[in-house]
């Protein structure tokens, strides 16, 4: 990411903060949130994932896709395969709190979702913890066209994002615990 965009993701991570400070849910505002990251950091495609503790899997608790209609497919299919939490990109960000970066999904993302990524015109991706020093509430998943190589300032950059985004939802659940759920 060169400069001006690592400024734009800063920028949108602060309007992401005040989207969350004002809401009851998250599920209010993920999409709106998803949305200004993705574009920030130029993709076309993002979610956020939380473990379900019942099922022992992850799942999506919002998408937003810019693809438009090649991309229904793929939106489909990340509602309908839901992954363990050992399966995947995610899981490994879940589970290593730290981020990954990606300019080949095809090699980089497990099948049969990286071919169906693929289809969809996907080609890159990121994926960061939202997390705190003590606890991870969830992981973004960011997909694009094409993703430029990977610098330290980059991964360090978006691991401040997931940090940033963490505390706030930390600090909304302790001032209400019913709150950002």
């Amino acid at each position: 990411m060169t400069g001006d965009q690592l400024t734009q993701l800063a920028q949108a991570t602060g309007t992401a903060i005040e989207l969350l400070r004002g809401a009851s849910h998250l599920e209010d505002v993920a999409q709106a949130v998803l949305e200004r990251l993705a574009q920030a950091a130029r993709c076309e495609w993002a979610a956020y994932w939380v473990v379900d503790p019942q099922a022992r899997a992850l799942r999506p608790v919002a998408s937003w896709s810019g693809l438009g209609p090649q991309g229904k497919p793929f939106d489909r299919d990340v509602r309908a395969r839901i992954p363990s939490t050992n399966q995947g990109n995610v899981a490994r960000v879940w589970r290593s709190r730290k981020p990954i970066w990606s300019a080949n999904l095809v090699l980089d993302m497990g099948m049969p979702r990286s071919l169906r990524a693929a289809a969809a015109g996907l080609r890159g991706g990121m994926w960061f913890a939202v997390k705190t020093d003590t606890a991870v509430y969830g992981v973004v998943e960011l997909l694009a066209r094409q993703l430029p190589s990977i610098t330290t300032e980059t991964l360090v950059a978006i691991e401040r994002v997931g940090s940033r985004l963490g505390y706030v939802i930390e600090e909304r659940r302790s001032e209400r615990p019913s709150r950002l759920h």
